[in-house]
């Protein structure tokens, strides 16, 4: 039975449940599913219909069938999502498509969670209780806690603490009209990506903090009454908007507050964090002052200064850029990379399984990430000379090292593989001698062309004992395709599910998925990006085998033992395991 608009009653309950689906015998299962809740149950029969009710009720949970009539489950949550108005409600796709590509979907689009058919009773009051108490319990705050976590969440960056430019906007066109005039200073912060993969999301998030606390210091020593803001909602750079009358006389002394601010940004966060002394990281700064002009709307002018900021910067940044390139060939040219070893230990029981290989640029160079270096390589046709300098160096380290009985993972591009003149003749020679304890880990960032050719080199790969691993399992690159043509003996998944994944169940299922289709497989999974202690529990508890992060070591110079960091961490973690096993 579907609900008219003009016939809705009033809701009896605290708490109300849409049911999109235009099955009969699905609408009345869930809703006798669902008693226990003590909710109060509406229903649509196609999307059109779902997307109408949502917006005029406003319930707190929505179960979309994603193959309906008119608007599909996936195009009703997008909208819902994309419209502040209704983007708090809960949604829950419910299908019988349940597969790994169907849950990236259902992640992609903003669903809350995921419920495929045949509906298990449990399952269904479990997850979707589990939503409705969420609501409930923002349900009981007042009319004026809400409002004001409303504005937080949309206006306000709770990473660094500040305000957005939408929130500043209103003053900031009052001083344009009161003073006749407004500067404006642009902060972005160098290497970002390189930052936050080196040391972590965690870690960024306190080091994007601490120089939000410094440039409001600054603003507030330089200018009267200065406005501080970040561009969007956890973005990395940021906006001084101030009054310069009487305070800054021309555009060169805007200009030098920002050369100011640039080096005791520096100089503080290095101070701070310490353990990226070492690294290249700096700001680009820029500045603009800009005169009021009536016949021009208000906006546009504050706009076109954070412009004029803005495109200072990326000037800076371009000049930066044409150094890194040549930076780089001077890298592959002089061989000047580091080899480092990160730690892999089970899950199970925090044991230490073996390390990935990692290759890096040298300690005074700009490419201190490898993440960064690789990426920057494929962007400026330097990745095969970089691939092969990389094997060296790591075929160089290990014949001088004590290898053990651990296991050692060597990145390598697909690609390459399909280039006749690629070489790694000596590293598979040296493997093969050392057999039992290499895996290729393979980063799939182009397409497979053949993938009967490409399994082929594999299962050769097999016969002189290396095993193959897939990188980046649960995102667009590693696809199932690849997953089940190679049938590798190890995937690795990516960190995008591994952020969050203890607050997310669609996370939660996908690991779980890859988990249980590897042991179809014979594989092992390995969880890499473990930043936190509920990451690591959350995996544990999925039944991933291995792990690989920040919570357990950072990347090691040497291969060592004992009372090293690798060490220390994995006994801690170790006994933590043992303790809760024993409770």
């Amino acid at each position: 039975m579907t609900a008219d608009l003009d016939t809705i009653p009033p809701m009896q309950c605290d708490s109300t449940i849409l049911i999109a689906d235009d099955s009969p015998e699905i609408v009345k299962l869930l809703k006798l599913f669902l008693k226990p809740l003590h909710c109060d149950v509406i229903t649509a029969i196609d999307g059109d219909e779902a997307l109408t009710i949502a917006q005029a009720r406003l319930p707190d949970v929505v179960l979309l069938d994603v193959m309906m009539p008119g608007k599909s489950g996936w195009e009703v949550c997008q909208a819902l999502k994309a419209v502040q108005r209704t983007s708090h409600i809960a949604i829950v796709l419910i299908t019988g498509k349940g597969a790994v590509k169907d849950r990236l979907t259902g992640l992609q689009v903003g669903a809350d969670d995921y419920l495929v058919k045949p509906f298990n009773r449990e399952e269904v009051v479990k997850r979707i209780g589990a939503l409705v108490e969420k609501k409930r319990i923002i349900a009981q705050r007042t009319p004026a806690t809400d409002r004001r976590v409303a504005t937080q969440d949309l206006l306000h960056d709770r990473t660094s603490g500040l305000p957005t430019i939408p929130m500043v906007m209103e003053r900031s066109k009052e001083i344009l009209i009161e003073q006749g005039e407004i500067g404006i200073v642009y902060i972005d912060i160098e290497q970002v990506d390189a930052i936050e993969a080196e040391y972590g999301w965690a870690f960024f998030d306190e080091f994007l903090r601490k120089a939000g606390e410094v440039i409001v210091a600054v603003a507030k020593e330089n200018f009267r009454n200065p406005l501080t803001a970040v561009n969007r909602i956890a973005g990395s750079n940021f906006f001084i908007l101030a009054e310069t009358r009487g305070v800054v006389s021309a555009q060169e002394g805007i200009e030098e507050i920002a050369r100011g601010l640039q080096e005791r940004l520096v100089a503080t966060l290095r101070e701070r964090f310490p353990l990226i002394q070492s690294d290249r990281f700096g700001f680009f700064v820029g500045a603009a002052r800009i005169q009021y002009r009536p016949e021009i709307r208000l906006e546009r002018q504050l706009y076109c200064g954070m412009q004029i900021a803005a495109d200072a910067v990326r000037d800076a940044e371009q000049r930066k850029r044409q150094h890194q390139v040549a930076e780089l060939r001077e890298i592959i040219r002089l061989k000047r990379v580091t080899t480092l070893f990160q730690p892999i230990v089970w899950a199970k029981d925090c044991s230490l399984f073996g390390y990935e290989i990692l290759t890096r640029g040298a300690s005074d160079s700009s490419f201190r990430n490898s993440d960064m270096l690789f990426s920057f390589a494929r962007e400026n046709g330097l990745a095969w000379e970089l691939e092969e300098l990389a094997l060296q160096s790591s075929l160089n380290r290990l014949r001088s090292a004590d290898l053990g009985d651990r296991k050692f993972l060597v990145n390598l591009e697909a690609e390459m593989f399909q280039n006749s003149e690629f070489f790694f003749h000596e590293m598979v020679t040296f493997f093969a001698e050392q057999k039992g304890r290499f895996v290729f880990e393979l980063t799939e960032r182009a397409a497979i062309e053949d993938y009967a050719v490409f399994r082929e080199s594999l299962e050769d790969f097999r016969k002189r004992g290396i095993e193959i691993a897939i990188d980046d399992a649960g995102s667009g690159y590693a696809s199932l395709e690849a997953i089940a043509a190679l049938a590798p003996d190890y995937l690795k998944i990516t960190k995008g599910l591994i952020s969050t994944l203890p607050d997310e169940p669609i996370k939660q299922d996908l690991v779980k998925m890859l988990v249980d289709l590897s042991a179809k497989m014979g594989a092992k999974t390995l969880a890499e990006g473990i930043e936190t202690y509920e990451e690591y529990k959350c995996c544990r508890d999925l039944g991933v085998d291995l792990i690989q992060g920040y919570y357990v070591a950072h990347p090691q110079e040497e291969l060592q033992t004992g009372a090293d960091e690798a060490g220390v961490r994995m006994k801690a973690l170790a006994a933590t395991a043992l303790q809760e096993v024993a409770k």
